[in-house]
């Protein structure tokens, strides 16, 4: 799984973790665009991405959807604000992820589009480094939702919609189309498509 789908699964796998015990399970954070060729190649069971992949050997089951969202840390004066437009953002210094994938892409094709400057002097490796320097006060960030759920719930940073950002994610479970799952990969699959 990539970094962000480790979130969403976090209470599956806690589940999982229960009802497997006695079996050696390892989680391995890959890049998305790779996690469908270790399927093929049997190096992994099942892998966990953002998009359904092309190949009509793999088969791919929707377990969560999920979205972009804006964050600022408690003391930014946006944090007083439910709804900004991409406008408003012109001024804002952004934490961006260093990993390219299509929804930054789109996220700076959006800025764009609105003829508005992304100012991105920082670029992080991990999601939570990101999460950290927004809340140390450094800048504002669009990451996915599902990995900042946990902060928001608890007031660490706040939450700020934006009128124009309409990124919707999926994640989804792939595996070899057709393929005798291993008992405990069986399991894990079942777990998340229950929504236990």
């Amino acid at each position: 799984m990539n970094e962000s789908s480790i979130h969403a699964l976090l209470p599956a796998l806690s589940n999982f973790a229960k009802c497997t015990r006695g079996f050696r399970c390892a989680f391995i954070a890959c890049f998305s665009r790779d996690i469908p060729h270790e399927v093929l190649n049997y190096r992994l069971d099942v892998g966990a991405i953002s998009y359904v992949p092309r190949d009509t050997q793999l088969q791919a089951t929707e377990i969560l959807k999920d979205e972009l969202t804006l964050v600022v840390p408690l003391k930014h004066p946006l944090a007083k604000r439910r709804e900004v437009d991409v406008e408003d953002l012109a001024n804002e210094t952004f934490i961006g992820h260093i990993v390219e994938s299509p929804f930054r892409r789109r996220v700076i094709e959006l800025f764009t589009r609105h003829r508005t400057t992304l100012n991105m002097p920082i670029e992080m490796p991990t999601i939570e480094s990101i999460k950290r320097f927004v809340q140390m006060g450094m800048g504002v960030a669009i990451v996915p939702r599902m990995c900042v759920q946990w902060e928001i719930e608890r007031s660490w940073m706040k939450e700020v919609k934006v009128r124009q950002l309409s990124l919707p994610r999926h994640v989804y479970l792939v595996s070899r189309r057709g393929a005798r799952l291993p008992h405990a990969a069986a399991e894990l699959m079942r777990i998340l498509r229950d929504g236990e």
